[in-house]
């Protein structure tokens, strides 16, 4: 959601490059593997960086 400033006069702005409602995003223009995939990569990478939290965290101490 985007907010507007009430003290911004919209007029004297240049139209927005962005429209309100995007065509379709990335994720959307991808495949079912490729989003599964994805998905893998990033539960990966937050289970790594959870584990490395944790050994710091240990060390720490």
């Amino acid at each position: 959601m985007q907010l507007n400033l009430t003290f911004l006069d919209q007029s004297k702005l240049p139209p927005n490059p962005f429209p309100a409602v995007p065509s379709a995003t990335a994720w959307e223009q991808l495949d079912e593997a490729s989003r599964l995939a994805a998905l893998d990569i990033f539960a990966r990478l937050i289970a790594r960086t959870l584990s490395t939290g944790s050994t710091r965290e240990a060390s720490d101490e």
